[in-house]
């Protein structure tokens, strides 16, 4: 008999857990539907309240870590929130135990500071983190890495850019982001006031990609930067040779004809 009862009583806990997991789960799909219908209709602070039910409702569950992302994207594309759009990739990052789900929180993070807050200091923390969690071995491993590395030119520090950029070729020297990438490490030394190491890069640059249609723009590019190099180092004659090899095909040709009228004035005063 008292073991009848008690079998009893524990079909009735497990009917009674299982009754509330139910009612749980269609609360927050009730509240999920409504979110989603405010957010089509424009009605974002609306949405937002919606889903913050969910968060509530499910707490740490995947739901609720979904939940927190769309909260966060409302903030950051159609409310330009920044800041909250920031605290809500926090908390989904906070709520998940899903490596996937962090990386994608702190990566959007990233992207927040370095793109819309112009705030590149504080993305460089970000993609540390990042890096420092493996996302190295991610398939956004290469963006990852070449965003920090763009955030570290950013910042002013040009030589930690070189290096990085350096890394994203090595790690990564079939993505399709290498052939800027080494023109964009030697920018970085350019920058970094080391013309020789500049002068190498953009040296590459014009070998490996001279001749192919695709890179025309990207070569004189290279070949503005020689000029600069030489220009740096006081070798004018080749600097001038250098930028009007670029005059042609250069994205913005009058910025390279004000360099050559520099140069030329340059080396008439020279001569006195």
């Amino acid at each position: 008999m008292r073991l009848a009862k008690r079998f009893t009583k524990g079909v009735f806990v497990i009917l009674l857990g299982a009754t509330t997991v139910a009612c749980s789960v269609n609360v927050a799909e009730k509240h999920w539907k409504m979110a989603e219908d405010f957010e089509r209709r424009g009605q974002h602070l609306r949405a937002i309240e919606e889903y913050t039910r969910v968060v509530n409702f499910e707490r740490r569950s995947p739901v609720a870590t979904r939940a927190q992302l769309k909260i966060a994207e409302i903030y950051e594309r159609d409310l330009k929130d920044y800041t909250r759009a920031i605290n809500a990739y926090r908390d989904a990052y906070r709520r998940t135990d899903e490596n996937r789900k962090k990386l994608e929180a702190r990566f959007k993070i990233a992207k927040i500071y370095q793109d819309l807050v112009q705030d590149p200091s504080s993305s460089i923390i970000e993609y540390e983190a990042l890096m420092q969690e493996g996302a190295g071995a991610e398939k956004e491993g290469p963006e990852i890495l070449l965003a920090w590395s763009k955030a570290l030119s950013e910042a002013g520090r040009f030589s930690d850019a070189a290096e990085k950029f350096a890394l994203y070729r090595q790690t990564y020297p079939t993505h399709k982001g290498s052939p800027r990438a080494l023109l964009e490490e030697g920018q970085a030394w350019l920058a970094d006031r080391k013309p020789e190491k500049a002068l190498e890069r953009f040296q590459e640059v014009i070998t490996r990609y001279s001749g192919q249609t695709e890179y025309v723009a990207l070569v004189a590019e290279a070949q503005y930067g020689v000029g600069s190099c030489y220009e740096d180092l006081e070798k004018l004659e080749q600097a001038l040779t250098a930028f009007r090899a670029s005059l042609a095909t250069y994205p913005n040709p009058k910025v390279v004809e004000l360099k050559i009228q520099r140069v030329e004035k340059r080396k008439k005063e020279r001569r006195f």
